[in-house]
């Protein structure tokens, strides 16, 4: 009898799940959808998943610190955070708002991760609230690097660096860690709403992407249902809402005291 290939491996009370192995070329990137303000992250992966017919091959469970749910797909359970590959990247697309206790453990866990299957740049998306967002045409985008190697990458595309100000939520924690083991993480923050989803927001960060990755990802798509994705993200935004006001979401443009 031929078993299916199948490996987890626990990371401080999350598992890790492959249900297929993950076999990337080089350059290899990770590209980070967790929810938060905007949910821009994770509009940005979910579109890219679809649109690049990306493979699913595993995901995170955790029955210490998800809340009880199981995602049905095509009749079958997945992961509450589901993993997809294709070609040289791997993407993590969430399907619940992370609790803030699973903040820190899902952070140190996706850099360990990222480290032992070799990957070569974590790319985080989030977004950052603004209170005049309403009224901006082309939200701006800023990019925040971990080390020279990774600066390069947007060298030339015209994106303004995040330069002063708080990171607040698991980017914060994925960065920091990034800095200390010397990961490559590239950090992409969007200009967005604090508590209603942003396609057009996750538009502007999938242009980016597909020049600094190669690859190119159609967003017109996106823009033309933006306003089905609002209706059918309300409910993973108004629970990833309550758990960035539990995590001081929204400081991002707030001067650290040092420098205000």
């Amino acid at each position: 009898m031929v078993f299916p290939y199948y490996y987890e491996e626990v990371y401080d009370g999350l598992i890790f799940i492959e249900t297929k192995p993950l076999e990337l070329r080089k350059p290899s990137f990770l590209i980070l959808g967790l929810p938060d303000a905007g949910l821009v992250g994770a509009i940005s992966t979910s579109h890219m998943v679809r649109v690049l017919e990306m493979e699913e091959y595993g995901g995170i469970e955790s029955y210490r610190y998800f809340p009880p749910v199981a995602v049905i797909h095509k009749g079958k359970p997945h992961p509450p955070i589901r993993f997809f590959y294709r070609d040289n990247i791997a993407a993590l697309v969430p399907e619940i708002a992370i609790p803030p206790s699973a903040i820190y453990p899902l952070a140190l866990a996706i850099i360990d991760y990222a480290q032992k299957r070799g990957i070569d740049y974590i790319i985080s998306i989030s977004g950052a609230p603004v209170p005049n967002r309403m009224n901006l045409e082309k939200p701006r985008l800023y990019w925040l690097a971990s080390n020279d190697r990774v600066a390069k990458l947007v060298e030339g595309m015209k994106i303004e660096e995040f330069k002063e100000g708080l990171l607040v939520g698991p980017y914060a924690i994925i960065f920091k860690e990034a800095v200390k083991r010397r990961v490559n993480n590239l950090l992409f923050l969007a200009e967005t709403y604090m508590e209603f989803p942003d396609p057009e927001a996750a538009a502007i960060v999938l242009e980016t992407i597909s020049k600094l990755i190669g690859v190119e990802i159609d967003v017109k798509k996106l823009l033309e249902e933006a306003e089905v994705i609002k209706i059918k993200t309300r409910e993973l935004m108004k629970s990833t809402t309550q758990s960035l006001a539990k995590m001081g979401k929204g400081y991002e443009y707030q001067m650290p005291l040092l420098y205000a």
